[in-house]
């Protein structure tokens, strides 16, 4: 298992920061979800996907979901320095080394009843989504557990107005990696505000 994810003194200091940031970002940012009733209230093996432009779209998703997840992941590169290291504990991000211990890490966290929020682009895209890897569809499909769909809005390039999660019903993965790829990936953009006239 990655060393890097479910320390309990990172997760104890995520706990108390975590309210103090949402309180901020709610009251002071205006942020807000949408289709809150849709994100896993407990902790239960699942993965919710989302879009992924700025570093901090991370803390928003930490901030609008109730229980704790691991965030797969972050590059190797970094995990170099200790205070990236120390803040990525905090946000319980896992180190990705490559696509065959992505695979393996989040196979053992689903088996263990963990939320997994995983950026299907595998990297940021600051001026539009990405297209998504299958790395994502071939987790669900290994544990056969369901994805929820997610969309943030207002850290992607020339979105204004107040930042809001958009959150939608949840999907049972089926058919081959690259279809289910497709499904979540139309399933995301779909939450998208100007698709749905928001």
């Amino acid at each position: 298992m990655n060393d890097h994810v479910n320390r309990p003194f990172a997760l104890f200091l995520r706990w108390k920061l975590k309210w103090v940031v949402s309180a901020y970002l709610r009251v002071c940012r205006g942020f807000r979800v949408v289709g809150k009733a849709d994100l896993p209230m407990a902790r239960k093996p699942c993965i919710l996907v989302c879009n992924h432009a700025a570093f901090v779209d991370s803390v928003y998703v930490i901030c609008s979901v109730r229980p704790r997840f691991t965030i797969c992941g972050a590059k190797s590169k970094y995990f170099q320095k200790w205070h990236t290291r120390f803040l990525f504990g905090i946000a319980n991000i896992l180190k990705v080394e490559n696509k065959n211990q992505f695979l393996q890490d989040c196979g053992r966290l689903l088996d263990a009843g963990e939320i997994l929020l995983v950026y299907p682009e595998m990297g940021r895209h600051p001026d539009g989504m990405g297209e998504f890897r299958t790395w994502t569809a071939e987790a669900a499909l290994s544990r056969s557990v369901p994805v929820f769909p997610c969309y943030l809005y207002g850290t992607t390039k020339g979105q204004d107005g107040p930042k809001r999660l958009f959150v939608g019903a949840p999907l049972s993965p089926a058919g081959t990696a690259e279809s289910f790829t497709e499904v979540m990936r139309d399933a995301v953009l779909r939450l998208k505000p100007e698709e749905k006239g928001r």
